[in-house]
């Protein structure tokens, strides 16, 4: 596994301001984004997957209360809005080593995290994790 782009540079506002205020409307509490459903876009950072895991929402929505669940998924469709350019602006050709070397687009905002939302706390984890979480394969 090579170093996190996104760790390094960190994300476009646009897409940092859904993240903070789906968090906000889930008092803070990012285990429903981070586990379930929206596992690939806010914990792997996948943002380009929206649209996948509202396709297959359903299938790892089990574990979260109704509420979370609208969360989670206005998080994901308010993704679909931002432009693709932002969306997918970690460079095609990084090297999973240096991102240094791979700076951000100069036309997008960025704000930096000490370290990537993802990665800035251990999200709390559901009691049933195995069947929460969804794989990488």
């Amino acid at each position: 596994m090579g170093i996190c782009w996104y760790c390094h540079w960190g994300w476009p506002k646009a897409i940092k301001d859904i993240y903070e205020k789906a968090l906000e409307k889930l008092d803070g509490n990012d285990s429903p984004l981070h586990y379930g459903p929206a596992h690939i876009v806010w914990e792997d950072e996948n943002f380009d997957s929206a649209q996948w895991c509202l396709d297959n929402f359903d299938e790892y929505a089990d574990d979260l209360s109704e509420e979370e669940k609208v969360v989670v998924r206005w998080s994901l469709e308010q993704l679909l809005l931002v432009p693709a350019h932002i969306i997918n602006s970690q460079p095609e050709d990084y090297d999973d080593e240096h991102p240094e070397n791979f700076p951000p687009p100069k036309d997008i905002e960025w704000e930096k995290y000490e370290e990537s939302p993802s990665m800035a706390k251990e999200p709390s984890a559901p009691e049933n994790t195995s069947e929460a979480r969804l794989t990488d394969s």
